[in-house]
């Protein structure tokens, strides 16, 4: 097995996060009531903290808004 490495990587964590989050909203759509504990976490201020730490910017998950073109 290899070795972990005590390094972090941003860009790899951010991907994880993005991944998490499609997942949860794949849940809400296919799965409604079911998924309820993971439409919770969408609505949260949990997630809101967890999207300022990989990204910065909460208004890309919110009622439509868009991020600005780079």
């Amino acid at each position: 097995m290899p070795r972990q490495s005590e390094e972090f990587y941003p860009r790899a964590a951010r991907r994880l996060f993005l991944a998490v989050v499609n997942q949860a909203i794949f849940d809400v759509l296919e799965n409604k009531e079911e998924a309820r504990s993971a439409e919770q976490w969408l609505l949260s201020r949990n997630f809101d903290t967890y999207v300022a730490l990989v990204d910065g910017d909460t208004k890309v998950f919110r009622q439509g808004e868009q991020r600005p073109a780079a």
